[in-house]
C-alpha cells in the first residue's frame, strides 16, 4: 500500500491539476488504517477540478461502500448525475438504493440506466436482484399466512362467563 501511496504521489506530482492523478492518491489513502477521511478529501478535491471525471465518482463510491457509508455513497453519484447522465451511474445508484432497502428508488434508477442504454448488463443484474428479491418477500408472506393459526384471534372474541 505504502508503495501504491508513493506511486500516486508522484503522479500527483507530475500532474497536480490531473483529476485522475488525485483519484489515484484517494485510492491509495483510503487503503491505509485510518486513511478513509484522508482519501475522500482527495476524492473531493478531484471532483472540484472535474465534476465529470466518472472514474473519480466510481472510486469513491467503491471506498465509501466497502466501508458501509452507504448514504454517503448515493449523495456521491447523485452528485454526478446533476452533471453529466450516465447509465452506469445510474445502475451503480441503483446498486447502493438496494444495499439501502430503497427498493422504489433502485428500481427506478435500474429503468433509467435501461433507458439509456438496453444493453448494460449490470442494469439488467440490479433488475433480475430486485424480482428475485420480491418474489422471496412475496413467498415469506405466503407463507406466514399459510402458517398463521385462526384459532389464536378467537380468543378475544371469547364470551365472558357470567357468575350468579
Amino acid at each position: 500500500i505504502k508503495e501504491a501511496l508513493t506511486t500516486a504521489k508522484d503522479s500527483l506530482q507530475r500532474m497536480p491539476r490531473n483529476p485522475k492523478a488525485l483519484t489515484l492518491v484517494g485510492i491509495a489513502l483510503s487503503q491505509l488504517p485510518e486513511g478513509l477521511e484522508k482519501g475522500k478529501v482527495a476524492f473531493e478535491k478531484a471532483r472540484q477540478l472535474d465534476p465529470l471525471c466518472s472514474e473519480t465518482v466510481m472510486e469513491l463510491t467503491n471506498v465509501l461502500v466497502h466501508n458501509n457509508k452507504l448514504n454517503e455513497a448515493a449523495e456521491a453519484l447523485q452528485h454526478y448525475l446533476r452533471h453529466q447522465d450516465s447509465d452506469y451511474i445510474h445502475s451503480r445508484l441503483g446498486d447502493v438504493y438496494m444495499k439501502l432497502d430503497m427498493l422504489d428508488k433502485a428500481l427506478a434508477e435500474y429503468h433509467r440506466a435501461l433507458a439509456l442504454n438496453p444493453a448494460l448488463e449490470s442494469a439488467k443484474a440490479g433488475l433480475e436482484s430486485l424480482e428475485t428479491l420480491e418474489k422471496t418477500e412475496d413467498a415469506g408472506d405466503d407463507a406466514d399466512v399459510a402458517g398463521h393459526d385462526d384459532t389464536d384471534d378467537l380468543d378475544a372474541f371469547a364470551t365472558p362467563s357470567f357468575h350468579d
